[in-house]
């Protein structure tokens, strides 16, 4: 088993003070824990001090003026069983249900998931195991091993719940010593996988706001097993209204997720085909995981024409 590094522990009662304390060199917030605590037993993190959100009363789902409201601390177990995230927003719920096991589900958090760290088959590997090609770029090395002859670090980013989000056109409220502030999901991350989110690092996810009224978005995952796994290739798309355009985020293939438009579904498969370009952070090979981008597509699209 292995240890978790020494760190200090603090519940602040309000978000100011839990702000304050991120503004803290060497701070981290804590939520479910689901996927740092394993990260820090990686020695990927080795934060002096966590400062928790369970007291901080982030948890619960509301609806005003057409707005589905979801407290950051609200499991994703809590957002997929919730009747109004069923009946208007099935394709959140879908992702909700995809993360890792139901256990893991009702301690993760939806805050936790739009935070996600980005991923690689290089990176997320015991401290021992990384030793041993001499660590990686994002992690206390000099070269990442995806694109040794590359700038940056490639590490994908895999949060089952952004692409839905993104499309369904949700927003993320921050909170800080500098005020409130709301970001549309799609404006929050970075094509950096060593520094993957737009943010400060005092900032505080309070709430996620989520129009009901949005048109119909389908969500997809691939991934090795039908459970425990990140996705190899996870998608969202959304069908057009009055003869609008359809819309597809891709994630796990890049360090951001990337979207695309077209006409029709198939001219959509096709753009969303030549935009990404995985790499081998996953196990399985960047070239079949490239090909199931357009198969994922469609049939995503596919559902949302056949409902």
């Amino acid at each position: 088993m292995l240890p978790l590094p020494t760190f200090e522990y603090a519940a602040p009662t309000t978000v100011l003070e839990a702000s304050r304390l991120l503004g803290t060199p060497g701070s981290r917030l804590v939520a479910g824990g689901t996927d740092l605590l394993v990260s820090m037993k990686h020695r990927l993190f080795e934060p002096r001090l966590l400062v928790s959100t369970r007291r901080l009363g982030l948890r619960g789902v509301s609806v005003a003026d057409g707005v589905l409201s979801v407290g950051a601390g609200t499991t994703l177990r809590e957002v997929a069983r919730h009747p109004t995230v069923l009946e208007h927003l099935p394709s959140l719920a879908a992702a909700c249900r995809t993360v890792a096991t139901p256990t893991i589900q009702g301690m993760a958090t939806l805050g936790g998931n739009l935070m996600l760290d980005t991923r690689c088959l290089y990176y997320n590997q015991p401290a021992g195991w990384r030793a041993s090609l001499g660590y990686c770029l994002k992690r206390e090395g000099t070269v990442c091993h995806v694109a040794p002859k590359g700038r940056g670090c490639y590490a994908a980013h895999s949060a089952d719940t952004v692409p839905a989000l993104w499309l369904l056109g949700a927003e993320a409220e921050f909170v800080s010593v500098r005020g409130v502030r709301r970001i549309p999901v799609s404006s929050m991350y970075h094509d950096d996988g060593m520094a993957w989110l737009r943010l400060e690092p005092d900032d505080v996810l309070t709430a996620v706001h989520v129009p009901l009224a949005g048109r119909a978005v389908g969500h997809r995952k691939l991934r090795t097993r039908q459970a425990i796994d990140y996705a190899l290739v996870l998608v969202a798309v959304r069908a057009p209204v009055d003869g609008g355009l359809w819309s597809a985020v891709v994630s796990s293939v890049s360090p951001s997720p990337i979207f695309v438009e077209a006409a029709t579904p198939a001219d959509l498969a096709e753009a969303a085909f030549r935009a990404c370009q995985p790499l081998s952070t996953h196990l399985p090979a960047a070239t079949w995981r490239k090909k199931m981008v357009r198969v994922e597509v469609a049939r995503a699209a596919a559902a949302l024409t056949s409902a």
